[in-house]
């Protein structure tokens, strides 16, 4: 098919909530190798955003597929009715390089899926209902995820989430601090409004505490190592756990197997991954500590999680991402990226705020550095202006004002300093072209 007919079929036979695209006219890709993407006319684009964190290991892997293709000829599917030695392997894999403590997986097929079944296991643990995500959250599309999600335009809550026992709190946002203090000096007031939030409701038991170490979609918002941790002592003063969603955050892509891992004191009672998990192929899991595991004893299952071929995958994304030691190259190229935008960020006044860690970061674009105004259009502009020079990135944020950057993590630096090259030029461009220049 040419260009025209696949958006002509786009238009007349998906859903509209399907045809959402980051550009005025839609990208269409036929290949992609490691680091980079092949549109339908052959146009060759530097991939910086991994299909939303998901390839992170590279498009097309030789050494990954290599494993796919022989699990794919020699066992495919068999439900979770039966046991596979790829699925109890990936399990105990699972067991060792996630946060002390955690044992006991469930698989699925998604992060959305994920996120779910956690927060029914915390239901079911802890006999209570009451499950508090956070301002700015994104957790997916189900119903309990969708409505534990408040990333919007408006920030409007879900009319539904009273009656389905969820609540917002405080997150950590430096950036936009809405008690108009400064870190370390505020105190995290952020997380104890959380704890002050819930005494004023009268919640003494609540079921969990929700939270995204790294917000993604919220606009790459990573708070205080010392707020993370006192989520967690939050979570279990109210009679909670504390579910930590690292779907976008996991497998290396910080600079860590698990962003959680990284933080002294932090121990999740519940994960949830998915994305990079599979390298491309829908896989995703929660795990939990051995008790809360086991909590739950009505008989479950799901159809393709922890499938064959889902598990094979999984378990060959792990072992690239060890031998290849893709936590260390996720720091060492996420610095050489942070240090290149640093420096436009001197340059550009469209420049807000830089953040993240390893190769998953962050631009907020502000109109004014001192109001903080979101600045919107410019980073519409910007996405197109990259598209332009053969770059793709990412949006994001309630405003959505921030470029979201996260390449697979085999970048090359070569790619990483043209990537740069682009993006100064795409940032020349807009900020003349919206007057805000120096």
């Amino acid at each position: 098919m040419t260009k025209t007919e696949i958006i002509a079929k786009s238009n007349q036979y998906m859903m509209a909530q399907a045809r959402h695209q980051l550009y005025e006219e839609p990208l269409i890709f036929t290949k992609g190798d490691m680091d980079m993407l092949y549109d339908i006319e052959g146009k060759e684009y530097i991939d910086c955003f991994s299909g939303i964190m998901v390839v992170s290991f590279g498009h097309c892997n030789r050494e990954i597929n290599e494993v796919i293709h022989k699990q794919l000829d020699t066992l495919q599917h068999i439900s979770t009715f039966y046991l596979s030695e790829q699925m109890v392997e990936l399990a105990e894999k699972l067991a060792h390089i996630t946060p002390e403590g955690l044992q006991r997986s469930f698989f699925v097929n998604s992060g959305s899926e994920a996120v779910e079944g956690a927060m029914l296991l915390a239901r079911a643990y802890t006999g209570n209902q009451l499950i508090v995500p956070v301002n700015h959250a994104y957790h997916g599309r189900t119903l309990l995820t969708a409505v534990s999600t408040n990333v919007s335009p408006t920030g409007d809550i879900d009319p539904r989430a009273k009656d389905l026992d969820i609540e917002f709190a405080p997150n950590g946002y430096c950036y936009r601090c809405p008690y108009q203090k400064t870190y370390p000096s505020c105190g995290i007031q952020c997380a104890h409004e959380v704890r002050k939030q819930l005494q004023q409701e009268n919640h003494q038991n609540i079921a969990a505490l929700l939270v995204e170490p790294i917000q993604g979609v919220g606009g790459v918002i990573n708070p205080p190592w010392e707020y993370l941790r006192e989520m967690q002592t939050i979570a279990h003063e109210f009679g909670g756990l504390l579910i930590v969603d690292e779907v976008q955050c996991g497998f290396a892509r910080t600079g860590h197997d698990f962003y959680s891992n990284a933080i002294a004191g932090f121990r999740p009672d519940i994960l949830c991954m998915a994305k990079a998990m599979g390298n491309g192929l829908a896989v995703g899991a929660y795990i939990a500590r051995d008790e809360i595991g086991e909590a739950l004893k009505v008989p479950t299952f799901a159809t393709f999680g922890g499938s064959p071929i889902a598990s094979a995958a999984a378990l060959a994304t792990i072992d690239y991402m060890q031998r290849h030691d893709m936590p260390g190259q996720a720091k060492k190229s996420g610095a050489r990226f942070t240090e290149g935008l640093q420096r436009m960020e001197e340059e550009f006044p469209l420049i807000g705020n830089i953040r993240g860690s390893g190769l998953f970061i962050g631009v907020e674009l502000v109109r004014d550095r001192i109001t903080k105004e979101p600045a919107k259009e410019e980073t519409l502009a910007m996405l197109e202006e990259c598209k332009k020079r053969g770059l793709v990135i990412g949006k994001s944020g309630q405003k959505t004002n921030v470029l979201r950057i996260g390449p697979p993590l085999v970048i090359t630096d070569e790619h990483i300093d043209k990537a740069l090259d682009i993006l100064h030029e795409a940032f020349l461009v807009v900020s003349k072209d919206f007057g805000l220049e120096r």
